[in-house]
């Protein structure tokens, strides 16, 4: 039992944690998004001076008397292209100085070891190099297209690379190695934005070129001139002695960065250069051998490619030869280039004669010949990727963590250096890789690390299989040094750490090279790697026990966080021992041992798949039954395969993963339980993939849905984080321990959802019902949901009491079965039905909606007695909405119209909307000294308006300008009416105080002007605000009372009145006739006393300023003494008071505030 409860609360924890990560990389991601489409956006704009239109370039080198073209040796020419930081020109050349057995590419193609049939087909790579290739070579078919449209002299050199990357094998000893594949070639002018404009992006670019090849780089350093005479062509003002742009990091660098950076998954192979060898005419130092890669090959993002000869049979790092003039680094601030090494010497390939006019074959040697060696191995390894990836292609980190994972050592020592890199590219080990991705032994992934988090990854080994694990990531650009020779400031931006630790806490470091040691120096694993974006930990004589790679960050992640991919290989206890590839016929019995072997296409292994098994059907098979219990490591479908698994009832129980990738996959009757002892999250991927009465149970573990196309029943009784934005489902189950997370955002299902109260879901998810049938939603957790749609025609029963955000019924009947059920928004859309409980209710939040039309209406209703709570006061007129045996609770005021169907339901309204009584207003500057200004915003046909303060009338107007004496709370009702109908609000008003002082007003004839500044006035008349009167001084109009408020933050204040009149200023002295009256001015009450010895009628009139009689009272005067008490109702101003006698008639100005 105790052990039950720990793990229950671990279970629970790690979900949390897995959820709130979730949240964070979702959060990365959007950043990483965001920061991509900038570099995007800007990318011609930021690089403009690198992207020069040639007219200008010449133009700019007419002036400085600069050449357009050198001529070098061997009938080069090298081409001005821009001008560098230092406004020094730069010249492009192509790196030649005068394959696919060596690394590894032939054992991908048909008849290869590997019994692939990879040929580059329906895959672009970009070729971009000097001028054009020879687009109708006979070796390219119409397979390549001169994109840029150039149409100068065809270059023999970029018809060479083309070839080596594409060409057919008509001659078959210049057969490329990606022979399939589609090229699209561009000159070299202005290449950033051509590759910008050009390189895949799934989304914007889909049929880009996922891999692009360069062959030419700057012209640096000695170079020979088409004499044969050694040029210089540094920067002296720099140095003298040494061209400060090798191993610089550039504009140029900086651009590339942010174009990979921003294309994640396209591919940039630059040749590393010739130079190493330029050793000058004496007057200056030579230029190698190291520290001699242009700015190209130094930006982090690319694949820099060295030159090596032929290797024939390797048997050892000694079996890989250097070439003679292959550029080493490093670069200036200690990060490996070049970044591995290709054949590069005497490569066979397409060449052009007579001018182009003729096709013909050649041998040239130089990096120019290296680099399409490797561009053309990797667009194989991509196609590779794609057809078991549900046609998706991997990262370009991925790609590059994936073939440094894999070289062939070469070097003196073991580990990376600065001449050949990380080793010698292997196209066969990295395809292996792909082949048998187990998930533990094998490992391909893609990450994304999140601001102070740490990735881990666990397995036990086996103690025999060395641990290779390869980190790499497209690293944001890094800023560019002032021009100097050598700087070592670091151009690292996101400084990721990879380690190892064993289960005894041993750290194992990965390798790192000190740029003091000299090109050839050893690497080390003994400290940490601060320069690279890519790391590597190689454990050769590991033990049999526990390790955790980890990997995690220095400092503040640039945008929050960043992508990265991890490749690893290992020998894992947790995963695979053995493969069993299915080789049987059709309608063959899974338990035949004869339909099992240990290779594709091979002969029986005579036996069966069990636990450590990992199985793999990529053959043509129609049928494979199941006859028996089953469990196996993985289960595995690629290719063109057309597998239908019946499991007749039975259960397979996957350890280590499912992958899906067939043309098609049927599986039928019975279970697929997932349960792994392991803390890795382990991968199901289901593409292509149809379900007949199947459930799937997450049963143990940490498991993630990379791809999924409709699944029948999903049990979760662990956790599954759900890649896809959008689940399609038949049931869904989620257990006390279960956890649904992830990037999904709607979940659509047809049968039935069943939530235990413990169970964890992410909240970003949307429930959409879309079958027709009867069915159940019951959630017994309190977490809240998103949305809950009903799109389908069916009967949805729901029951669940924790809120929902957004309950939407475009369809169907959705019958409310919990007591209560708190929504913030309920739509009606097409005529959706809503049915509720016997006494049942919906509690709406925020707002009630109906967008039907036409015939499309839609029914509350309840067999009893149902209830919508809505306490909100809003007005709402609904369209094709009808309510039966419902009553509406609550301050919301809803109008169904005239042609709606109230049946029995109380507190809804039939009428116009128009003709529909709504009382509303805004407070507007509540302080004390001001004038509070109450703003009807009321809707209807209204006749009257009432204003009271704390139950006492003060207007009639249809807005209220007010003056409180007092700060507090008031309430404030507003009464409106039309005809019979009358409704009312109260609001209650905290009244504040006002840091304004009170306005004076300066009297000039009928100018008046406020003697205090403030942010702005308003003037009123007898009260009431003069529209348009907003100026510092104002010109009176009439007679009356004036005043003038200024403003200032939430607050107003106003002045005392002054009175403009053309009534005689001269007033009877009341006291001589006994008469008193006051207070004066007043607030609304005036005493009138009056003490003298007439007796007999007397009548009191109260005129306003226009003369207009407001109040008439009569009154008998009997005694001597008299008092009589008046309210003044109407707006603040001026008034005239008559007191009117058989003798004399009185008069006596009251202002009233």
């Amino acid at each position: 039992m105790i052990k039950s409860i720990i793990t229950l609360i671990f279970s629970l924890a790690i979900f949390q944690i897995s959820y709130s990560q979730e949240n964070a990389n979702k959060d990365v991601k959007e950043n990483i998004k965001t920061a991509r489409y900038d570099i995007i956006v800007n990318f011609n704009k930021t690089y403009k001076d690198l992207l020069l239109p040639k007219e200008e370039i010449k133009s700019i080198a007419q002036k400085r008397n600069i050449p357009i073209f050198l001529e070098l040796e061997n009938n080069v020419t090298a081409t001005l292209q821009y001008f560098d930081e230092s406004n020094f020109p730069i010249y492009y050349s192509t790196k030649n100085v005068g394959a696919a057995n060596s690394v590894g590419a032939t054992a991908l193609r048909p008849g290869g070891d590997l019994g692939l049939n990879l040929t580059g087909n329906g895959i672009t790579v970009g070729i971009y190099d000097q001028t054009r290739p020879k687009p109708d070579h006979v070796e390219f078919g119409n397979r390549l297209t001169q994109i840029d449209g150039s149409s100068e002299n065809l270059s023999n050199h970029a018809t060479h690379v083309t070839g080596t990357v594409l060409a057919s094998g008509v001659n078959s000893g210049a057969r490329g190695m990606a022979y399939e594949a589609t090229g699209w070639a561009f000159n070299w002018d202005s290449d950033l934005s051509k590759m910008n404009a050009n390189a895949y992006d799934p989304v914007e670019k889909n049929n880009g070129h996922i891999v692009s090849n360069h062959s030419y780089g700057i012209v640096t350093g000695w170079y020979r001139n088409s004499s044969g005479a050694w040029v210089w062509s540094g920067n002296p003002s720099v140095s003298p002695e040494e061209d400060y742009r090798f191993g610089f990091y550039s504009t140029k660098s900086k651009g590339l960065d942010d174009l990979a950076f921003a294309k994640p998954y396209y591919t940039i192979v630059w040749a590393a250069g010739n130079d190493r060898n330029d050793v000058g005419d004496g007057t200056r130092p030579p230029d190698g051998p190291e520290d001699t890669i242009g700015p190209e090959g130094v930006a982090k993002n690319v694949i820099t490619v060295g030159a090596v000869n032929s290797v024939s049979s390797y048997t050892g790092p000694t079996s890989v030869a250097m070439s003679s003039f292959s550029s080493w680094g490093p670069t200036d601030d200690g990060r490996i280039k070049p970044d591995l090494v290709g054949v590069g010497v005497n490569v066979f390939s397409t060449t052009i004669a007579n001018g182009g006019t003729t096709d013909s074959y050649g041998s040239l040697s130089g990096t120019s010949m290296a680099s399409p060696n490797v561009a053309g191995s990797l667009v194989l390894l991509q196609q590779l990727y794609k057809e078991r990836n549900n046609n998706d292609f991997m990262l370009a980190a991925t790609l590059k963590a994936l073939i440094l994972n894999t070289t062939k050592e070469a070097g003196q020592h073991d580990g990376p250096d600065y001449v050949f890199g990380w080793g010698l590219l292997d196209a066969k080990a990295a395809a292996e890789i792909i082949l048998n991705e187990d998930g533990s032994s094998n490992l391909i992934r893609e990450e994304v690390l999140s601001n102070g988090s740490t990735y881990e990854f666990e397995f036990i080994s086996d103690g025999v299989t060395p641990i290779r694990a390869t980190i790499a990531w497209t690293d944001p650009s890094g800023n560019v040094s002032p021009i100097s020779l050598n700087p070592t400031d670091l151009k690292l931006v996101n400084d990721l750490d990879l380690r190892i630790f064993d289960d005894q806490g041993k750290e194992f470091f990965p390798w790192s090279l000190d740029p003091s040691r000299g090109a050839t120096g050893p690497a080390r694993q003994t400290e940490d790697n601060f320069r690279d974006n890519i790391e590597q930990v190689f454990i050769a004589s590991p033990e049999a026990r526990k390790y955790t790679i980890s990997v995690s960050h220095k400092g503040n992640l640039v945008n929050g966080g960043q992508n990265f991919s991890l490749v690893m290989t290992a020998g894992s206890l947790q995963g695979s021992t053995e493969t069993l590839y299915w080789i049987g016929p059709d309608n063959g019995q899974w338990d035949d041992v004869n339909n099992w072997s240990f290779s594709r296409e091979g002969s029986s292994s005579n036996k069966l798949p069990e636990s450590g098994t990992r199985v793999v059907f990529d053959g043509k098979v129609s049928l494979v039954a199941l006859n028996n219990q089953v469990e196996i490591s993985s289960l595995n479908v690629f290719g063109d395969s057309n597998v239908e698994i019946d499991l007749n009832g039975n259960n397979i129980q996957v350890r280590d993963g499912l992958r899906i990738a067939g043309n098609a996959t049927l599986i039928k009757n019975g279970k697929i339980t997932f349960a792994t002892e392991s803390n890795n999250t382990q991968l199901i991927s289901l593409i292509n993939t149809e379900f007949d009465g199947v459930e799937l149970i997450i049963d143990q573990g940490l498991w993630s849905l990379l791809e999924s196309t409709t699944l029948d029943e999903l049990t979760i009784n662990s956790s599954l984080s759900v890649t896809p934005t959008h689940l399609r489902i038949n049931k869904l189950s989620i257990n006390n321990t279960g956890s649904l997370a992830g990037a999904i955002q709607e979940l659509d299902f047809k049968k039935k959802v069943e939530i235990t109260s413990e169970a964890f879901f992410s909240s970003n998810l949307r429930f959409n019902f879309t079958g027709v049938e009867s069915s159940e939603f019951v959630n017994s957790s309190t977490r809240p949901i998103r949305e809950v749609i009903m799109s389908g025609s069916g009967i949805l029963m729901f029951q669940s009491e924790s809120p929902v955000d957004r309950l939407i019924l475009s369809g169907g009947i959705f019958i409310q079965n919990s007591e209560m059920l708190p929504v913030n928004y309920l739509q009606f859309r097409n005529g959706g039905d809503l049915k509720l409980g016997d006494r049942n209710s919906i509690l709406v939040q925020e707002n009630i909606e109906s967008t039907n039309s036409g015939n499309n209406r839609s029914v509350i209703s309840s067999e009893n007695r149902g209830v919508i709570i809505h306490d909100l006061y809003k007005k709402y007129c609904l369209e094709g909405v009808d309510v039966i045996n419902v009553d509406l609770q609550g301050d919301a005021i809803i109008n169904l119209g005239e042609n709606s169907q109230i049946v029995n339901s109380n507190n809804w309204i039939q009428l116009r909307c128009e003709d529909v009584l709504f009382a509303d207003f805004r407070v507007d500057y509540a302080c004390l000294g001001g004038v509070t200004e109450f703003i009807n915003l009321s809707e209807g046909e209204i006749d009257n308006y009432i204003w009271l303060i704390n139950g006492e009338q003060v207007s009639s107007g249809q807005n209220l300008f007010f003056q409180f004496e007092n700060t507090g709370l008031f309430e404030v009702d507003l009464i409106i009416s039309s005809g019979e109908f009358e409704t009312q609000i109260q609001k209650v008003v905290n009244v504040a105080t006002s840091n304004l002082a009170k306005p004076n007003i300066v009297i000039n004839g009928d100018l008046l002007t406020s003697q205090s500044p403030g942010e702005r006035y308003q003037w009123y008349f007898n009260g009431s605000p003069i529209e348009g009167a907003t100026s510092r001084s104002y010109q009176t109009t009439g007679d009356g009372s004036y005043q003038v408020a200024i403003f200032g933050g939430n607050c107003n204040r106003i002045s005392d009145p002054v009175i403009i009149t053309a009534i005689v200023q001269q007033e009877p002295d009341l006291s001589r006739f006994g008469v008193f009256v006051g207070p004066n001015p007043t607030n609304g009450m005036i005493n009138v006393a009056i003490s003298n010895e007439y007796i007999g009628e007397i009548e009191i009139d109260v005129l306003d300023v226009t003369g207009k009689l407001i109040r008439n009272q009569g009154i008998y005067k009997a005694d001597q003494d008299l008092e009589i008490e008046l309210q003044l109702i109407g707006p603040k101003g001026l008034y005239l008071l008559l007191i009117k006698t058989n003798n004399y008639i009185l008069r006596k100005k009251i202002i009233k505030n």
